[in-house]
């Protein structure tokens, strides 16, 4: 394999994968650098790109998650844990053959352009030119703190990032700053070893469980879908048979969600209700700041805290590339179906995109949208040319303006709205 392929993934997380599957299937030339020892990216615990814990599972079901072309095995569970979940991507990996495709222990500092491509730059002192780069680098890279002020706090401070085991919280008085589904596993994790636990959210939030009616809860979903004329008919019905099974928020106290619940990203978790309404988990609002040995709230409410976890999302990387080179908008890189800048054509940034629904099927399509599109730029067809004016001219619906207005969501899709355009756009990048 020569380093200096025509094209290069950067990252060997669950995306890369399978960009490289299919790049290697079409037989095109590419290298895929990684900066850890082997694949995995937030799966990979060994690595300084994991994000995993000891109770960490899929919060969607493997019949979401898996490949389409390669099915988890069948003895694995609805909700493989971080463990298998790894597994299952290396064995991905050893199976089309990107192992021989990998530089690992390679991270990528710079991006220079150059020629027409790309000079890669690598944390080892070596440099290759690609004509095409894919970044695909992840999701939860720099880990984001909002913020609050800290005055004299004498207690730790951690991140989502930095929490790798329930033995870091034992015998102490913890808060949990944020209401995702790392915030609410973690604040649940705590409930077993912690000696207090609180939980500070700033909205009400709508928290699903992961099965309903003896299935996988998205599996649920989808079977019931058909009985709806509407989707306000349809959302109905989930609400009230959460309600019935006790996964309302508010008949525990917590504020009432003031949007839709197709409007925020799903919090799957079968537990944070259960230990809020034993006591073990005391909700809060807002942190307004951190004093001594205190954290103040919203309420003007106060509690003693010696350890404070921010489980308040990630900003994806791309500081190895001058932020002048990119367009912005909304203080994110302007990218065309969240993949594509406007103003190169020699580079995609993939599995950006936050969407409900698991990785499988948005995997394979995103792979096949960089193989078409490899295809037309290293050809110079009339495909890339036509895509190139779309995406300086057009703002394609993928239902951004449904979801709330928050960091969080500033890369939120509609799944189906989302898989719709990349089949548009990967089908015009095949015109000749």
């Amino acid at each position: 394999m020569s380093s200096a392929a025509k094209v290069a993934i950067i990252g060997g997380g669950p995306t890369g994968l399978a960009i490289g599957r299919e790049l290697n299937a079409a037989g095109i030339d590419f290298v895929l650098y990684e900066a850890e020892a082997d694949f995995g990216g937030v799966w990979n615990s060994e690595g300084d790109s994991g994000r995993t814990y000891p109770s960490l599972h899929l919060i969607s079901p493997k019949s979401n998650t898996q490949f389409p072309d390669f099915p988890m095995p069948a003895e694995y569970p609805d909700y493989p844990n971080h463990r298998l979940m790894l597994a299952y991507l290396r064995s991905y990996a050893a199976r089309f053959g990107l192992y021989e495709r990998a530089q690992f222990g390679t991270r990528v500092e710079r991006l220079e352009p150059h020629a027409q491509g790309w000079q890669v730059h690598v944390a080892q002192g070596g440099r290759e030119f690609h004509e095409l780069v894919v970044i695909c680098n992840g999701l939860q890279r720099t880990a984001y703190f909002p913020s609050i002020p800290c005055t004299g706090f004498a207690g730790e401070i951690l991140h989502a990032a930095d929490y790798k085991s329930p033995d870091q919280l034992r015998g102490k008085r913890v808060l949990v700053i944020g209401g995702g589904n790392s915030g609410c596993d973690i604040a649940t994790d705590a409930v077993h070893h912690a000696e207090r636990v609180y939980h500070s959210t700033r909205r009400g939030y709508y928290y699903q469980p992961k099965f309903i009616h003896g299935m996988p809860t998205a599996l649920w979903m989808r079977e019931i879908a058909e009985r709806f004329s509407s989707k306000e008919g349809f959302w109905q019905h989930v609400l009230e048979t959460f309600k019935v099974a006790s996964f309302d928020g508010a008949d525990y106290g917590l504020p009432k969600p003031d949007y839709p619940i197709s409007a925020a990203h799903p919090i799957m978790n079968s537990h944070v209700l259960f230990h809020i309404g034993h006591g073990d988990i005391v909700p809060k609002g807002d942190v307004v700041a951190l004093v001594e040995g205190h954290a103040q709230f919203a309420d003007r409410s106060r509690e003693q805290v010696d350890m404070v976890i921010y489980a308040t999302g990630y900003s994806r990387n791309l500081s190895f590339i001058d932020p002048q080179l990119l367009q912005w908008r909304d203080g994110i890189p302007d990218l065309f179906l969240h993949c594509a800048p406007r103003n190169h054509d020699n580079l995609l940034c993939m599995g950006f995109v936050n969407a409900a629904g698991g990785l499988g099927d948005a995997a394979k399509i995103q792979g096949n949208f960089v193989l078409n599109y490899a295809r037309a730029f290293l050809a110079k067809t009339r495909g890339l040319e036509e895509f190139n004016e779309a995406k300086c001219s057009q703002q394609v619906d993928l239902g951004q303006e449904h979801f709330i207005k928050s960091r969080r969501h500033l890369w939120e899709a509609d799944l189906w709205k989302y898989l719709a355009q990349i089949r548009t756009y990967s089908n015009m990048l095949k015109n000749v």
